[in-house]
């Protein structure tokens, strides 16, 4: 067996065995703490439980990272606010790069925010004035022995890039490497911020990597500019940049443009662009949000189409699969799609931080020769089952509370009470690994109905208006209400796509309001059949074969794992029913 532990933004675990992943989640789900940071024992706990992994079973932990940082981990970035990114803005990053001070130290401006009695050793040891790296280090290894009684040889740390890069590859679903370049954009790695990657021999080679790609970076600082959190609401400034039209995008995007060039295989910077907050913060003032951010998602799209351009050419490849922080941006996604020298594109299920988990034991795996023992990853759904003592405790609190309680529905059942307008909680089979709700752990409507998207936005979720769902596609629909000539494969909702006439009407409250573009997860009887089987009947019921999908959880907070927490968000929302298995509960009869 082999354990990929990541640590950092999104922390997790996952546990391999003869050619499989076994067991992937993340410990936010444990946590309840979005993003969680700390390193994952919760997570690992689950994963050692259900995987039955025992210590002379294991031939390697993998860590998904080789410059730890120390001081970023006592810190915990995760548990930051608004004002806290604002903060470190101007009391750390303008002092040290603008005002070109020496003595300024992070931990005293973020003494608030330092774990010291969970991390005591680690803030010991980096003020005795221990390298970040090293104390990053040994304190990683302290902690897995802590788990397991293993040699330290048995620990390994693997470059933050390569884990992208084989979780783009290993995680895609194309049989042969040798014809895809892989990219990988992120703010930030061990080494740098875009890389690019081949196949051949049996093994993964970067062929390019960039320090100076701060696309990722920037889209950071932006979302901060905007008022809202990085590292978490990103895809809102994305969601918010289409309602914008050119006359209010052209001058913000004359700034970015001016800001970073890509040109002949090389980026090209502003000599004045001394940081990415700043820079952009005087020279933005005044301006639109929503010209801003539209500014800033097209600048986004030509830069990482400049580059891949210039790659594809290059290296003569013909199909690509993207990786990193960056690959989460959907529409810049479905513009690369559209490339004339993109034959095909993959972009895996949750590619950011959080899947380096697996992309570690990849990245190993291919390290040492022995990618082809890795099977093709079918789906997602990697994480906990809903345990029996669980769902009979939360159907009886619920019976007690009151709730009309109904055993035993079919797929028609659940189809016919979302035909008819109400909207209700699913959660049922394996948890869905990464940031998207794939059915299992779902809220679920009838997307034809405009007036949903206030009922669940303002009711239910607390979400942003300008914010679109995701339509659950039946694999035999999906030509029926995607324009989607190169025939990409949607199975993870990590890439957008234009929608047809008929998906702009029959399916207008699961896509974008603004440029009518979905985020679409087509769904495969082979793959989920149970959810297969309640889209299917909804398409019997109203000749539409395909559901509204969000994810089912409460603003703020990660997505459920359990039926207890699923039933939590019931109570304390305005969901008409929650579906536990085969068990529906309703609010009356």
């Amino acid at each position: 067996m082999i354990i990929g532990i990541q640590i950092g933004e999104t922390s997790g675990a996952a546990v391999y065995s003869k050619g499989k992943i076994l067991y992937a989640a993340s410990e936010e789900r444990f946590s309840g703490k979005k993003n969680d940071s700390n390193f994952p024992k919760m997570a690992i706990q689950r994963a050692v439980e259900l995987c039955d992994v025992r210590v002379n079973e294991i031939e390697k932990v993998v860590i998904a990272t080789i410059h730890g940082d120390a001081v970023k981990q006592l810190t915990n970035v995760s548990s930051y606010s608004i004002g806290d990114w604002l903060k470190e803005q101007n009391q750390y990053w303008y002092p040290l790069i603008i005002e070109k001070k020496t003595d300024v130290d992070y931990l005293k401006v973020f003494d608030d925010k330092v774990e010291k009695t969970e991390y005591k050793k680690l803030l010991e040891d980096v003020l005795s004035g221990k390298d970040r790296e090293a104390a990053f280090h040994d304190w990683v290894v302290r902690e897995v022995r802590n788990i397991w009684d293993i040699d330290e040889n048995k620990i390994v740390f693997i470059n933050h890039e390569l884990s992208h890069a084989a979780w783009g590859y290993y995680g895609s679903s194309y049989e042969d490497f040798e014809d895809v370049m892989a990219v990988v954009f992120d703010g930030w790695g061990d080494e740098s911020n875009a890389s690019i990657y081949e196949y051949k021999e049996g093994k993964i080679h970067q062929i390019k990597k960039y320090t100076n790609y701060n696309v990722g970076r920037i889209y950071r600082y932006i979302t901060l500019l905007l008022g809202m959190k990085p590292l978490e609401h990103e895809y809102k400034v994305m969601g918010l940049a289409p309602y914008a039209t050119e006359y209010i995008y052209a001058k913000p995007l004359e700034v970015f443009r001016k800001a970073y060039d890509f040109i002949d295989g090389e980026v090209v910077v502003d000599s004045d662009l001394k940081d990415h907050y700043f820079y952009f913060k005087n020279r933005l003032e005044g301006m639109r949000f929503d010209g801003i951010a539209a500014a800033l998602q097209i600048f986004t799209e030509e830069m990482n189409k400049k580059l891949i351009k210039f790659w594809m050419e290059k290296t003569g490849k013909k199909k690509l699969v993207l990786s990193g922080g960056v690959s989460l941006n959907i529409k810049a996604n479905m513009e690369i799609g559209k490339m004339d020298c993109v034959e095909d594109l993959f972009v895996p299920g949750s590619g950011g931080d959080e899947s380096h988990c697996m992309g570690a034991i990849f990245a190993y795996l291919d390290n040492c020769g022995r990618g082809n023992e890795i099977e093709k990853i079918k789906s997602l759904y990697l994480g906990d089952s809903l345990g029996e003592t669980d769902v009979a405790s939360t159907l009886a609190k619920a019976k007690n509370n009151g709730y009309v309680l109904q055993k035993k529905l079919d797929a028609a059942d659940v189809a016919n009470y979302l035909s008819k307008g109400l909207v209700i909680g699913r959660i049922s089979g394996r948890m869905e690994f990464g940031a998207r709700a794939l059915g299992n752990r779902s809220i679920l409507a009838d997307p034809r109905n405009n007036e949903i998207i206030e009922r669940i936005n303002k009711k239910i979720k607390n979400r942003d208006f300008w914010m679109p769902f995701t339509p659950s596609i039946l694999d035999e629909d999906k030509d029926k209400y995607l324009n989607n000539p190169k025939q990409l494969s949607f199975p993870y909702m990590t890439i957008g796509c234009e929608t047809t006439e008929v998906g702009k009407n029959a399916i207008k409250a699961a896509i974008h309001p603004a440029d009518k573009t979905a985020r679409p997860q087509i769904v495969t009887e082979a793959i989920n059949k149970e959810y297969y089987d309640i889209i299917r009947e909804f398409k019997k019921l109203t000749g539409v074969g395909v559901l509204l999908n969000t994810s089912l959880n409460l603003h703020g907070y990660p997505i459920v794992r359990t039926a207890k927490q699923a039933f939590h968000v019931f109570e304390n929302s305005d969901l008409d029913g929650l579906l536990i298995n085969d068990n529906l509960i309703l609010r009356d009869s």
